[in-house]
This record gives structure tokens, sequence and C-alpha cells, in this order.
């Protein structure tokens, strides 16, 4: 059951518009770290730039934007769409459904993310992985919170894609950056400070410490997936929320 319920969930995440869109955004983080290679630019040099480019478009754009994508797809296209009525009509239990959902997801937007930080980490520090692996193990961690957010998300309103971008872009981009009080319920600040915890020297300074964003960050995904059980638990066969 749990075999071919992910099965169907990954089959609908990647969709080929989909894929080549995400594909493509993931690529452009590791071409940007070949390029700036090319120039042979001095290992310390090399080091900030990398790090800048990991915190700053890593995790700052990519992470969110295929986070958004992806856990809003996971079970929102369904609920748009209607089908979803065929998926509770079966006797999977609804708590089941969601994690299954999420986990497919997570492993989604984790490849899609983590591994492309990785490659232009070793790229752009020049065969050193540190900084590399440090950052993708962070945006591992935070892709699962973002995607667990997003995909209740998608099960409160049919406009999450919307809402969820515009929380990236104002929250996390205007607001937490103009007031220090914010940033602790900012998803991207518990992913630089995981990734400032493990990568220390190159990495962004993170204005959270480790232990907060990793606690925070897993009571925000815990809360999430609980709500994303609620919701689904009132959605009528209809494919309506109630």
């Amino acid at each position: 059951m749990i075999l071919t319920l992910g099965s169907l969930a990954l089959r609908g995440l990647l969709n080929r518009r989909r894929t080549l869109l995400l594909g493509l955004v993931s690529a452009l983080i590791v071409a940007v770290a070949a390029i700036y290679r090319l120039g042979g630019p001095a290992d310390a040099e090399a080091t900030d730039f990398t790090g800048r480019l990991l915190a700053n478009f890593g995790v700052a754009v990519l992470l969110p934007l295929v986070a958004v994508i992806v856990g809003t797809a996971a079970l929102g296209s369904e609920l748009d769409d209607g089908t979803i009525v065929y998926l509770l009509a079966k006797p999977i239990p609804r708590p089941l459904i969601v994690v299954v959902k999420l986990a497919v997801a997570w492993v989604v937007t984790g490849l899609l993310v983590a591994l492309p930080i990785i490659a232009a980490g070793v790229i752009g520090a020049g065969g050193d992985p540190g900084l590399g692996t440090g950052y993708g193990l962070a945006a591992l961690l935070g892709a699962l919170e973002y995607t667990a957010v997003f995909l209740a998300l998608s099960l409160i309103t049919s406009r999450a894609l919307v809402i969820g971008l515009a929380y990236v872009v104002v929250w996390e981009g205007v607001v937490a950056g103009l007031f220090a009080g914010t940033r602790i319920v900012s998803v991207r600040q518990h992913v630089l400070a995981v990734a400032d915890a493990l990568v220390g020297d190159g990495a962004i300074t993170a204005e959270l410490a480790s232990g907060t964003g990793l606690l925070v960050g897993g009571i925000i995904s815990i809360a999430a997936i609980l709500l994303a059980v609620r919701r689904l638990s009132v959605v009528e066969l209809r494919g309506e929320t109630g």
C-alpha cells in the first residue's frame, strides 16, 4: 500500500513540464559555480564567493522555490482537479496519506536542491566538499520544513502556491531582514543556522543559534504535519475541505 501510494505521488509530482522547469532551475547554481571557477580565483576568494552563492541563491531562492512548487502540488493538484475523491474513497488512513505524500515531496525537493548545492559547493570551492556538504545537509532539513508547511497550506487554500511565494518573498525576504524578532519563525534562518554550525568558516553568519533553528524548525514541521492530517480528515469526497 505504501509503495503504491508513494509511486502514484511521485508520478503526480514529476510531470514533464514541472520536471523540466525544476531541473533547469536546479542546474543554474551549478552552472554559476562552474563559470566562476573558470576565472581561476584565489582559494580564499573562491570560498567566500561560493559560501555566498550557496546561502543567497541555494538557500534563499532555489530551496523555497522548489519546495513551494513541489509541496503545494503534493496534494493540492489532486484537490484542484477533483481526483482526490478516488484516493479518499480507498480504505487508507488519512495520516498515512499525508506522511507518504510528504515523504515523496521531501525526497523530490531534497534531490533537486541538496545535490546541486553540494555539487556547486565542491566546484566553487575547488574540490573541497566541506562547504557544499554542510549547506546541502542543511538544505535537506529545510526541505522537510518547507514541504510540510506548503503541503498543509495546500489543504487550507486553493491559492497555496501564490501565498507560499508571498511568504518566501515578503516574510523571509523583507520582514525577517528588517525585524530581528521575526527571524525565529523564518525557515530560511533555520537552514542558515544549521549550515553555519556544520560549515563554520565560509558560511554566512546566521542570525539564530543552530539549536534554536533545529528546535523551532522541528516544532513547525510537526505542527504543519498535524494540521495537514486534520485538514485532510475533513475533506469531503467531492474534493473540497470542510
